[in-house]
């Protein structure tokens, strides 16, 4: 199963491809929905997903740059692009970025579903690829105890690995197995695979935090030897599952306390400045000195909930105290604490409260 992600503004739009496809025969889950490209980008970060469908033009961050922010968070991201604007522009920024392809509005689902079957048979292709390279660079690791120089970078396990709970390693495995062909998983070859897959990536997440790989996974490089015994998909998960709750436990005694420290400087900084137009995970991730995609992990890590979710609630709240205290128009209250959009501050205000804000006003 392919997870896809589906941006853009228009609520019915987005209900229209909801509805159109019969996702569960298709081969494709609609993993998530956003509407617009800042909002999508942080829920992207924690979904995971295969395929990105973004309409291009959309408040705070449109497709094309969600592309472009998508594609260095998530290097293994195909990208679709729906517009309404048949505009060359449009088509050669997408290009350069590595969009897969360019459809213009209305598009029919039948139409959009050849697009994603294309898409997926391009993923089988670099999977396969990825599996025949790895395999490959797996001769050496017995013999000289060293990790080949491959660039796994281009795999989501890294980026899932920077941001995963021990709660959530089972769900996780069970996603990465799901996402290979069942038939594949009575291979030795395939088992071997993950299992190497897998343990590279954690590798690299323990290096880029000042580990030694082979000291604290030791006991896991002779994959040979563990794996001699049968071609058991259980043992493997068991297995899997000691690597990464080991990976995890070692990230978590080494970012602790600096964490808490760069959350608390973010908070006070999005308290203070939640009102700015043009304030974004980018802005405040560079205000605490750390990469976007790295932020975004520890922030939602630390706090239990998102970015935009965190700011959007210290806006709604700030909002309801203006709306109960002051005669300002509800367009005034959007754009005092942040919002150039009326139409999008009253969608927000009422997704979190139930009501829009001259309801909340009137009660």
């Amino acid at each position: 199963m392919y997870k896809v992600f589906f941006v853009d503004d228009e609520a019915s739009m987005r209900a229209g491809i909801r509805d159109s496809i019969e996702w569960s025969d298709s081969g494709f889950i609609l993993a998530g929905e956003a509407p617009d490209g800042e909002m999508a980008l942080s829920l992207m970060q924690e979904i995971m997903p295969d395929i990105l469908i973004t309409d291009v033009r959309m408040p705070f961050m449109d497709g094309i740059e969600l592309s472009r922010q998508s594609k260095k968070a998530m290097p293994w991201i195909k990208i679709i692009i729906l517009s309404g604007h048949d505009e060359f522009e449009y088509a050669k920024q997408a290009i350069t970025i590595g969009v897969e392809d360019y459809l213009l509005k209305p598009v029919t689902s039948v139409k959009l579903m050849e697009t994603l079957t294309e898409v997926a048979n391009r993923i089988d292709k670099e999977r396969r690829s990825n599996i025949e390279n790895l395999i490959a660079s797996m001769q050496d690791i017995s013999a000289s105890g060293k990790i080949p120089l491959i660039n796994i970078e281009k795999l989501p396990i890294i980026d899932k690995l920077r941001y995963a709970t021990i709660a959530d390693v089972p769900k996780f495995i069970e996603d990465y197995l799901d996402s290979f062909d069942s038939n594949a998983r009575t291979s030795f070859i395939f088992l071997y695979y993950i299992f190497m897959d897998i343990l590279l990536s954690s590798s690299k997440v323990i290096e880029e935090l000042g580990g030694d790989a082979k000291d604290i996974l030791s006991d896991f490089f002779d994959a040979e030897y563990m794996l001699q015994d049968g071609e058991d998909i259980e043992k493997i998960k068991s297995m899997l599952t000691s690597v990464l709750e080991r990976v995890v436990e070692y990230r978590d005694a080494a970012t602790g306390s600096k964490n808490r420290h760069i959350i608390t400087k973010a908070q006070e900084y999005i308290i203070n400045n939640f009102s700015d137009k043009d304030i974004s995970l980018h802005t405040v991730a560079k205000e605490v000195n750390i990469s976007p995609n790295h932020f975004s992990t520890i922030f939602s890590r630390e706090t239990g909930e998102t970015f935009i979710n965190y700011i959007t609630g210290v806006r709604i709240e700030k909002a309801k105290i203006l709306l109960k205290t002051t005669q300002m128009r509800t367009s005034d209250v959007g754009y005092e604490v942040g919002y150039n959009d009326t139409q999008y501050f009253s969608y927000v205000f009422k997704k979190q409260t139930g009501v829009t804000p001259k309801e909340f006003r009137g009660k």
